[in-house]
C-alpha cells in the first residue's frame, strides 16, 4: 500500500517533467511548426514561419523547466519539485490568456483548470509528502 501511495504522490512531478520535454523531441522530429500546433492555436498563426523563432525561444524556456524537474526529482529533492509545480499556476494563467484571445476556448479552460490542479499539488507538498515530513520532525 505504501509503495502505491508513494507512486501516486509523484505523478504530478513526473508528468510535469516529461510533458515539458515533449517540445524538445517534437521540434527535432517535426520542426518548429509543431511547437505552435501543440499550443492549441489556429492554423493562421502556426503557418507563418516568422512566428516560429518566437515559439522556439519560449519552448526552450519550458523545456528548461522540464529538465530542472527531472534533475530535482531524480536527486530526491522533492521540495524543489513542489516549488516548480507551484509555478505552473502562472504558466497556466498565461496560456489561458493567450489561447482565450487567439485560440480554442475549450483548450484555454483546459489549460487553466489543469494548471491550478498541478499548482495545488505543489502548494500542498504532495511530492515531498509534507505531512510525513512534519510528523518525522515532531518528537
Amino acid at each position: 500500500m505504501h509503495q502505491t501511495a508513494l507512486f501516486i504522490r509523484h505523478i504530478p512531478a513526473l508528468y510535469f517533467a516529461f510533458a515539458n520535454c515533449v517540445g524538445l523531441v517534437l521540434a527535432l522530429l517535426r520542426g518548429n511548426r509543431a511547437l505552435v500546433e501543440l499550443y492549441g492555436l489556429p492554423s493562421n498563426i502556426f503557418e507563418v514561419p516568422e512566428t516560429w523563432p518566437v515559439w522556439q525561444a519560449g519552448q526552450g524556456r519550458i523545456i528548461l523547466l522540464g529538465l530542472m524537474m527531472h534533475y530535482f526529482y531524480w536527486r530526491g529533492q522533492y521540495a524543489e519539485c513542489d516549488a516548480l509545480l507551484m509555478g505552473v499556476a502562472f504558466l497556466g494563467f498565461n496560456d489561458f490568456l493567450v489561447t482565450w484571445d487567439h485560440g480554442n476556448l475549450v483548450w484555454a479552460w483546459c489549460r487553466i483548470v489543469s494548471s491550478i490542479a498541478f499548482a495545488s499539488t505543489g502548494y500542498f507538498g504532495l511530492t515531498q509528502d509534507r505531512d510525513r515530513a512534519r510528523k518525522a520532525r515532531t518528537p
